[in-house]
């Protein structure tokens, strides 16, 4: 085990100990090595830092209020000096690491899990991190994403992390103090400290450096009471300690200490604990069962953990000498008052214990142990560059469920079951900058349940259907800024089913993968990513590499030949997020039995009936103009057995000009077979590939511009995929799914797409589009539902 502190006070490193022993107990046998993260820093950045802290809390402290204020206010000011603090010193923990190879790390200095999140995200470190947060008010710097674990002192400490830091798995920690630090026997403690028994023993101490208004708090209670006795631990202060030694001992009524390891005994045998920070010192106090007195907290931190600290129940904050002086009188004169105050402390201390957040760290690590940092394939991050918050990169699916056997409905932990499995949700994504590239960033303490919410259609705040349902789940935007997907269970659809709504950014898969990694789960079979690494075999000949030079030719010429897209009714600025879906629902055998009467596979009918929908529609709306034609982006699987189960974008696109003019349907069939197989034979999904692989070797900045002139409405005027789907039964805990939407994304410029599928007894087609078009989504729904009806009868 390693631990990550640094010697700024004593606070730290007194939290590092108590975790040593913890898991020496736990652990036994346990290897552990300590690091100073300032002193890793560089030789005199602890000296520098050391006094720097020093001056500010004692000289400028409305400089230190400033820089804590601002870290706590400006997101970007957090952040920015996260990265360059946890680059510096995580380039002088790497060796360390590397010499160490510790089994798990725990880190107990801010700027020491700066410099490990920086690790994890930049050097691909997996060892298991755990933070523990020793100041009662957990501040941006002290909570990192990247981490598996934050341990904060009190659950009122758990939400001002996870608001500062989106993203951050959080726990509660026991108080962070090492075995001799508990409940004792007062009076025989006052025995072996040789303090009065029939006195009011406040302990003053105010950390290692012994600062801030100590002098003040030890004659304001020393003029409080004639029972009062002042004990003073002053740390390494010694000038403060020889001020008070100066002023006489006030009837034996006044102690003034020097660095003591007497601090467990002393704290047992007060009665009130008197500090100004709530760092270790309190926490101390806390575990012993002793009431805390916050006087004069000292500016930023202190003034914070103060705060938290009286919200919590567990102290009294006194802003003056007034305020301490009637405090103390109060406890004086209600010895019920302080009893309480006691037991509060007690409780908390007894809520949890060291050993608890130790094994919550493995747990909660194991379950991200092969994920890490990546830097998105060119493939994956045109998504990111294309992305606007108008026009966000979210793909997902809709899957309907019918109720178990016993009639009950999918429940949260069945639907939390089913995404665990779909790669690439339990992380983030990081746009990158004009010199950095995107990346996906694990969240290590993100579980499955914590991404998937479930509401029940026809209350109040609910809508009434699946399909407004839908409306509002992909309405809301994804950028991936603080989690790649996330999900919702609806129940009470028509027919008494459940259904499982799940969207991602697209930057971390395509609908191949997703589908696959979820039907593989329901079947009790794990997505598993495919080396990297090719093997001899693997590698193409001579003859394979000219075939292909000549069909790459070929499909880039196809692809230059196309020109730009003609403008139509569906293309032109997207007003928002706000989207609206119209399914539909064919029964396959009949789709099957039709599409071989015409001659022709299931999916050239199915794309047919999509061309027939919009025939119907544009032309009947008058609003298309020019030829009869429409340029539809159809994206098209380029996997191979290699990368059949890898995650990401495996696709090429291909631009087909789809025939919309007034025609029979088997005429728009022989059509549409003719203008995809054309692409298809001519490579162009090949082509369109190798043309994005390229893109991405241009720096950042040039990439996201050459992106965003290639995938807009200049070249398409819609988006549509036909994709496979399973044709056997598949089954969730007993919870039949008789039907899969697809739900794909629009783009800059294009308002509608729209996605098809192949699922069991059912071809499922799900319209998306701008909420501004609406009545043409759903226009074209019934549009396909009267085509197959024709053609039902048709063949009859």
């Amino acid at each position: 085990m390693l631990i990550v502190s640094a010697n700024m006070g004593e606070g730290h490193n007194a939290t590092g100990r108590a975790l040593d022993q913890a898991a020496h107990a736990l652990w036994p046998g346990v290897q552990v090595r300590w690091l100073d993260a300032l002193d890793v820093m560089g030789r005199p950045v602890g000296p520098v830092f050391r006094q720097i802290y020093v001056a500010n809390v004692q000289r400028v402290p409305w400089l230190y209020e400033y820089f804590y204020g601002s870290v706590r206010r400006y997101r970007w000011f957090a952040n920015a000096s996260k990265r360059f603090v946890g680059a510096w010193c995580g380039r002088r923990l790497a060796d360390h690491i590397k010499d160490f190879q510790p089994d798990v790390i725990l880190s107990t200095y801010p700027l020491g899990s700066a410099g490990l999140a920086w690790l994890r995200t930049h050097r691909d470190l997996r060892t298991p991190i755990g933070a523990w947060v020793s100041d009662f008010c957990p501040h941006p710097f002290w909570v990192y994403h990247e981490l598996d674990l934050n341990l904060v002192m009190h659950p009122v400490g758990v939400e001002p992390a996870r608001t500062w830091v989106p993203g951050a798995r959080v726990g509660v920690s026991a108080p962070p103090v090492t075995s001799e630090f508990r409940p004792g026997d007062r009076a025989a403690a006052r025995r072996a400290q040789n303090l009065p028994q029939d006195k009011f023993v406040a302990l003053v101490s105010c950390g290692a450096y012994g600062f801030g208004s100590v002098e003040s708090a030890v004659s304001t209670l020393l003029a409080a009471s004639d029972d009062v006795v002042v004990v003073v631990a002053c740390g390494r202060n010694d000038a403060l300690r020889n001020r008070l030694l100066a002023g006489g001992d006030h009837g034996g009524r006044l102690r003034a200490l020097g660095w003591t390891d007497q601090m467990a005994a002393l704290t047992v045998a007060s009665d009130v604990l008197v500090t100004n920070a709530g760092g270790a010192t309190s926490l101390e106090a806390l575990a012993c069962g002793r009431a805390l007195l916050m006087y004069r907290p000292i500016a930023a931190h202190g003034r914070a953990n103060a705060e938290l600290m009286a919200e919590a129940g567990l102290a009294e904050v006194c802003a003056d000498d007034a305020e301490l002086t009637a405090a103390v009188r109060r406890l004086l004169a209600e010895p019920d008052r302080l009893a309480a105050m006691e037991r509060t402390s007690l409780a908390h201390a007894r809520s949890a214990t060291l050993a608890d957040g130790l094994t919550t760290l493995r747990t909660v690590a194991a379950k991200s142990s092969g994920e890490s940092a990546r830097r998105l394939r060119a493939e994956d991050a045109l998504f990111v560059h294309v992305q606007s918050p108008a026009v966000p990169q979210q793909v997902g699916a809709v899957l309907v469920f019918e109720a178990k056997p016993d009639g009950t409905a999918v429940t949260h932990a069945d639907a939390a079951y089913l995404v665990d499995a779909a790669p690439g949700l339990f992380g983030r994504i990081d746009p990158g900058s004009a010199w950095r590239h995107p990346r996906w960033l694990p969240q290590p303490g993100v579980t499955a349940a914590d991404l998937v919410d479930v509401v029940e259609l026809g209350r109040a705040d609910t809508p009434s259907d699946l399909d407004g349902a839908m409306d509002d789940f992909f309405s809301v935007p994804l950028d991936g800024s603080d989690g790649a997907g996330r999900a919702r269970l609806v129940h009470g659809v028509e027919g008494n089913r459940s259904a499982i709504m799940i969207k991602f950014h697209h930057a971390t898969a395509d609908g191949i993968a997703v589908i696959g990694a979820l039907v593989g789960r329901t079947r009790g079979k794990t997505f598993i990513e495919a080396p990297d690494a090719r093997t001899l075999a693997d590698r193409p000949t001579a003859r394979d590499r000219l075939r292909g030079l000549r069909e790459l030719g070929s499909g880039v010429w196809t692809l230059a030949r196309a020109g730009k897209a003609r403008h139509t009714a569906l293309n032109g600025r997207v007003a928002g997020p706000g989207r609206h879906h119209s399914r539909v629902e064919l029964p396959a055998a009949e789709i099957r039995q039709l599409a071989r009467s015409l001659g022709v596979r299931t999916t050239d009918l199915a794309t047919a009936l999509v061309a027939e929908a919009l025939h119907r529609v544009l032309h009947a709306e008058g609003s298309h103009t020019g030829p009869d034609t429409i340029r539809v982006m159809m994206p098209r699987s380029t996997r191979t057995t290699k990368t059949y189960r890898t995650a990401g974008n495996h696709t090429g696109a291909t631009s087909v000009d789809l025939p919309i003019g007034p025609m029979s349907l088997t005429e728009r069939v022989a059509g549409t077979r003719a203008a995809t197989d054309g692409q298809v034979d001519a490579s162009a999904p090949h082509a369109a590939h190798a043309v994005v692989w390229v893109l991405g070797l241009l720096p950042p900045w040039l990439h996201r511009i050459a992106a965003r002139l290639v995938y807009r409405s200049t070249w398409f005027n819609v988006i549509a995929s036909v994709l496979p789907g399973a044709r056997s039964p598949v089954v969730l805990n007993g919870a039949v799914l008789p039907a899969v939407y697809p739900v794909l994304s629009l783009a800059p410029g294009v308002r509608l797409s729209v996605g098809v599928m192949t699922w069991g007894d059912l071809v499922t087609i799900c319209f998306a589009g701008d909420r501004d078009i609406a009545p043409t989504v759903d226009g074209l729904a019934d549009a396909v539902h009267a085509a197959v009806k024709e053609a039902r009868a048709s063949v009859a």
